[in-house]
């Protein structure tokens, strides 16, 4: 799987890194190294909230 690609998928529907590593668990930075490649292993139970962050529409934060 290219968690990479995933990654910028997820953002490009509107999702921060911080919206995504809080929904997943793990530290902003955790997403950063995804998103720049250095990360290429992610955990079964990782990657299944990753894969089901694509299908949701981003938070949208009252002003």
């Amino acid at each position: 799987m290219d968690w990479k690609n995933i990654i910028e998928e997820i953002q490009a529907a509107g999702f921060s890194q911080t919206e995504i590593a809080d929904y997943v668990g793990k530290s902003q930075a955790w997403v950063s190294a995804i998103a720049q490649g250095k990360v290429a292993d992610v955990r079964y139970s990782d990657g299944s909230k990753l894969l089901s962050m694509r299908a949701m529409p981003p938070a949208r934060h009252a002003a």
